[in-house]
């Protein structure tokens, strides 16, 4: 099911004012290739965990990820368009937390706020409807977009684990942001 949508009016270099419709929904099996795709993006991958880096993604492992109980797979689309993912790992029903990950499959995109908004939908079903009460992500610390993609939707720098990471050769610290549903701007 498709989460309410965020509405944010754009107004591209030609000056004319568009509406922009973000919505989430379940990631399901038409989508498989497509997010496979995605992952096997190098520019995209590489900002990952080192099992996802620098590997082909098949739809077979797409298919395992998304019926997993310890994940949450959400298709974003702006304007109908299937453009980024953001997901939920690690969820853990008995203490009622989850790692929120994300990413924009489509480069093209960049800097209009859509996975922002996504985030923010998802940050809001996982405090409403899933009932968790915390959330954390990391990024690693040349991984400026996320960060500020964290922030901007509410997340506060926890701390970092120093060298913890492999970003484009060298090791580089891992940067955690969490948020409590107390703290949540969404709800």
């Amino acid at each position: 099911m498709a989460s309410p949508a965020e509405r944010r009016v754009c107004r591209p270099h030609d000056g004319q004012a568009t509406v922009s419709v973000t919505t989430i929904e379940e990631l399901t099996q038409p989508y498989f290739d497509l997010v496979a795709g995605w992952l096997s993006d190098p520019e995209i991958n590489r900002w990952l965990t080192a099992e996802w880096r620098g590997r082909i993604v098949s739809p077979a492992l797409i298919a395992i990820m998304v019926r997993s109980k310890k994940n949450r797979v959400f298709l974003v689309r702006s304007n109908g368009q299937p453009l980024a993912l953001t997901a939920l790992a690690d969820i853990d029903t008995a203490d009622a937390t989850a790692m929120v990950w994300f990413f924009l499959g489509d480069s093209a995109f960049s800097g209009q706020g859509i996975v922002s908004q996504a985030v923010r939908q998802m940050v809001r079903k996982c405090f409403q409807e899933i009932k968790l009460e915390s959330l954390y992500a990391w990024t690693m610390e040349d991984n400026l977009a996320s960060a500020k993609v964290l922030q901007k939707v509410g997340f506060h720098e926890a701390g970092r684990i120093r060298r913890a990471t492999c970003s484009n050769g060298r090791q580089v610290d891992r940067i955690y942001f969490d948020m409590p549903a107390s703290e949540c701007p969404a709800i």
